[in-house]
């Protein structure tokens, strides 16, 4: 079961609240749960830690012409959140 950190459970929320549909698994693969996230053209990941709950990385993709961004480490995803476009990124 994930227990996400404070800042991690942030960003899901924060996530949650922009209109993202995001799937937790189950279990974790290895040691980290690959949160799902899609909403419209969008469709991404976010890593986070099995043991400590962190949030690792993320990884968004904008479908029509799959511009991908990614961030590391929870300031760099708190970021990429801030410049997410309503509808996709050019190239």
């Amino acid at each position: 079961m994930l227990r996400p950190n404070r800042t991690a459970a942030q960003i899901i929320g924060r996530l949650r609240e922009a209109g993202f549909e995001v799937t937790i698994p189950d279990a974790p693969y290895r040691r980290i749960y690959q949160v799902a996230l899609s909403r419209g053209m969008y469709f991404g990941t976010l890593d986070v830690s099995a043991d400590k709950g962190r949030a690792l990385r993320m990884s968004m993709t904008w479908q029509p012409n799959s511009t991908k961004r990614t961030a590391e480490g929870a300031s760099r995803i708190i970021g990429l959140l801030n410049t997410l476009p309503a509808y996709g990124w050019t190239q």
